[in-house]
Parts: C-alpha cells; structure tokens; sequence
C-alpha cells in the first residue's frame, strides 16, 4: 500500500523545518517525526507508513535529515513563502571565500568556520542565519567543511553571490514558491526542537513524557518497561487485538499511578494516603490506586471525569480474569468493540498527562 502523499510532504516539510530552525543541530529523530504527523492529527499507522518512506537519508547520528530530492530543490535558487534564508549571510558566506580566493589561490582558499560566524555577528547578521547559510550549502554540495574549515566544492574561482543568482532565477520564474507543507509543519517542529534543552519533556506525547519522568521519581531502571509497554500499545490494532489494547492501556495506567504513590506519601499529600500503601507494591490493587488518586481535595492527581473513564477502562480489563467473568458475565462475556480499544488508547494519554500535569505542580526534587 502506497503511504498517504500527504503525510510524506509533511514529514518532509518537517525534516527541512529542523534544518531551517537549528542548523547547528539538524535533523529529527525518528520519533520525533512519528510526532509530527501525530500533532498534525494523522493515525498511528499512516505515519509509520509515511516515516518509513523516510529510510534514505543523510546519515547524520540517529537523526534524520533531507533526502537527494529536497537537496535537488533547494538546489535550485528560487524564492519561497516563506521564507527563512537570509542571503545576506548566504552572500557573506561566498563573498569571504571570494576574498580567500583572490588572496591565496583557488587551491587553497578556505576560512575557518568560526572566525565566519564571528564576522557575520559583527556584521548584524545572527548567528542562526549564518549557521544555516553553511550548512544548506554544504548539503547542497556547493561547500565542503572539514577540520573546522570551510572551503569551495570545485575550484572554479571566485562564484556569483546567491542573491545575484536568486535575482536572476526569480526574473525567470516570477511569484515565490509556497511551500504549504512547510507551513503546517514550522510551528509543530519549533515547538519540538525548543523542547530539547528548554526543560520541558522532550516530547508532548504523555506516555513518551512520562518516560522522562522516572529518573527523577526513582525508577529509571523501569524505563525499558514502559517504553516497551508503550510501544505495544501503539502498535496494537483496534480491530484486530482490541482485547491486547485494553490490557496493554490499563498496564500504563496502572503503572503511572504506582510510581508515583512514594513520591506523593513523601510530600504527604491527600492522595495514596490509605494504609494499603504501606503493604508490598504487588498487593495494591488498579482499582484502589484510581480511586485514591481522585482523593484528596487539591491535590488530586486525576479529576472526576477522568477517573470515571479509567474505572471503565478497568471493567473491561477484568475480561482477562475468568474468575470475573463467570461472576459477572453469567451468560457469557459481550465481545469487545473495536471503539472500546480506541477508547482504551484515549484513556492512557488522558490519566498519564493528568499525572504529568500533577507533577508539574508536585515536582519530584
């Protein structure tokens, strides 16, 4: 089956967006495209689809970059909307090894990569905007750097300035490009760069969040577990295994609740105060870390709404118990509906963010 076009474009968009918005760091991580298209509200599936198509990229670490197609196009001198080149820094780029050209020799003219950067600075041009002018053309085969040195791909003299080029392709071909993907994907990837060194959780989705939050509860050896559990719930089929999503969405669930109850008894908060919590963790029950994490006034972990859609989240979870199923079901279990499992899937984001949201107020030290 041929991946949605439109998700490709997207995911596309987005890789160059990060090259754009962080040039000294570029590329996204294969998950942090999966998250793109989910924050442009595209289906689990489709996206894997889509980011597989991803596969031949510039290696640069574990982070993917721009393919041979979009390095054609950019390429290609052209104006876009919008646009985020500055060709003054692209112009003082090719104007400096000009100079180094004409100074020593095609040969040997190059210039080092910070005294460039220093340059562009004193010239009013942000360091940012000269970032990018290097590395789009390196990418674009039209510079070389090594050992900190910037130098021409060919030795073929002193080059045209990009603005001149760009002036002269735009006579030719009249209105600027409008990238639309790029459109759609610019806020979404500024927001996921921003998160890497901001402080906040890498990632917005809250069972990938919640992952960052172990260490700091003291649990970062059950990482491995969650991340695990998580990517089984994502890649588990409502229709075909919803009984495995149920299982799987109240394990996260369950699991986001029971590591936090140390942390909140610590701070003696209103929640987990019951002394069922003083037993070994294997004898605390789903149905009580629930309830007691709707306890306690003000410092509720999960509102009621949320605790209601978790408690049926549990009932049909209980299904994987014969025992159960004999008392209540007498007649015979109900099959399990495809909406349940999608159901399932909600609920998991809506009490690990809940948890996420309490710990932004009750921060573990």
């Amino acid at each position: 089956m041929i991946p949605n076009q439109e998700i490709v474009n997207l995911l596309n968009a987005a890789i160059e967006c990060s090259v754009f918005l962080s040039p000294s760091d570029p590329g996204l991580t294969f998950q942090e495209i999966l998250e793109v298209g989910k924050r442009a509200e595209y289906l689990d599936g489709e996206v894997r689809d889509a980011a597989n198509r991803s596969d031949q990229r510039t290696a640069r670490s574990d982070r993917l970059m721009p393919d041979r197609t979009t390095l054609h196009l950019w390429a290609v001198p052209q104006r876009e909307e919008p646009e985020l080149r500055n060709f003054d820094a692209f112009d003082l780029v090719v104007s400096e090894l000009n100079l180094r050209v004409k100074t020593d020799g095609m040969g040997n003219a190059q210039i080092d990569r910070h005294i460039l950067i220093e340059r562009a600075i004193s010239k009013g041009i942000p360091q940012r905007d000269i970032e990018l002018a290097i590395i789009y053309q390196t990418l674009t085969g039209q510079l070389i750097e090594k050992d900190g040195k910037i130098r021409f791909t060919h030795n073929t003299g002193v080059r045209e300035l990009p603005s001149e080029t760009l002036a002269k392709f735009s006579l030719a071909r009249g209105t600027p490009s409008r990238k639309t993907a790029r459109i759609r994907a610019l806020p979404i990837v500024k927001d996921i760069i921003e998160r890497r060194t901001d402080g906040r959780p890498r990632s917005v989705e809250p069972l990938d969040a919640f992952a960052e939050k172990l260490n700091r509860l003291g649990y970062g050896n059950f990482r491995l577990w969650w991340k695990q559990t998580t990517t089984e719930l994502r890649t588990s089929d409502a229709h075909s295994s919803p009984l495995s999503v149920l299982v799987l969405a109240a394990a996260l669930v369950e699991g986001s609740l029971t590591f936090v109850v140390k942390h909140a008894r610590n701070l003696n908060l209103g929640v987990f105060r019951s002394s069922d919590f003083d037993r070994d963790p294997r004898a605390w029950k789903i149905d009580d870390l629930v309830a007691s994490a709707a306890s306690g006034s003000d410092t509720a972990i999960l509102d009621i709404q949320t605790k209601n859609r978790a408690e049926i989240l549990i009932k049909a979870r209980q299904r994987i118990h014969a025992g159960r199923m004999l008392s209540e079901f007498p007649a015979g279990v109900p099959d399990i509906r495809p909406e349940e499992a999608r159901d399932a899937k909600t609920t998991a984001d809506q009490v690990v963010r809940r948890v996420l949201d309490w710990l932004e107020k009750f921060p573990p030290t």
